[in-house]
């Protein structure tokens, strides 16, 4: 059944499974808004649920009738990765924010301990989703399409949360960083056939985000603005270099 529903609509499955995801991460969000949960136990509430999508997911994957190598599980394609910049924006992005906003770690050591778990986790959840099953979902209307695909939907169901904001600034420029991220991630499965770099870098984002997080005044502005940009030349090389490997 779950077989058949993704051969015959692919794009309705993907958007299914990015659902599922969302749905399953603020369920754990919403346990430690309404239990009051202090920092330490609400990601701990919040890892467990993110734990639960990422075995949901697998358990997709798996009576999807594909493989894992299939989605994203396997080395990086032979040759892939050896070009230095295909790393070196993804570096630029995590120090502009340390060196600006240089954290001070001041909370206690089980604090980050839990943080870096959680991170890890939902590094793991949203690549198994977005650039696994969504991207490999997607994939039977060709690879151009499972890029585009796969970003617009990662950038939507991220778009949410920056329409929360107050500063119309900063609303534009996160809009743009979810689209972009979502298209640069997806342009980097395609290229190395693997979901390793971006589970990596998802999981340091996070991590980096949490512990410089302040206020969005013009210099964090600024920041974005950089981040944005760098993300913008980088997914026009990316999407060069794939189109030449017939992406």
């Amino acid at each position: 059944m779950i077989k058949s529903f993704i051969r015959k609509h692919p794009y309705g499955a993907a958007i299914l499974a990015a659902l599922i995801c969302t749905f399953l991460t603020s369920v754990g969000a919403a346990i430690t808004q309404i239990a009051v949960l202090d920092e330490v136990p609400g990601y701990l509430a919040m890892s467990a649920a993110v734990a639960c999508s990422i075995l949901i997911g697998f358990l997709l994957m798996a009576r999807s009738g594909h493989s894992l190598a299939f989605y994203g599980f396997r080395k990086p394609a032979s040759g892939s990765v050896k070009k230095v910049w295909l790393f070196a924006p993804l570096l630029l992005l995590e120090i502009v924010p340390l060196v600006l906003f240089a954290p001070k770690f001041q909370e206690p050591g089980a604090f980050y301990l839990v943080l870096i778990v959680f991170t890890i986790l939902v590094g793991i959840n949203e690549e198994v989703y977005f650039r696994g099953l969504v991207f490999g979902f997607i994939r039977q209307k060709g690879p151009k399409a499972a890029v585009i695909g796969s970003s617009i939907i990662f950038g939507a169901l991220h778009s949410v949360n920056a329409l929360s904001g107050t500063n119309p600034w900063a609303v534009l420029l996160q809009i743009a960083f979810a689209f972009l991220a979502g298209l640069v991630l997806a342009l980097i499965v395609s290229i190395t056939k693997s979901l390793w770099i971006g589970m990596l870098w998802h999981t340091v984002h996070n991590f980096i985000s949490y512990v410089t997080e302040t206020s969005l005044d013009r210099t964090a502005l600024i920041v974005v603005g950089v981040q944005v940009l760098v993300m913008l030349v980088y997914a026009i090389g990316l999407w060069r270099a794939g189109t030449r490997e017939q992406m």
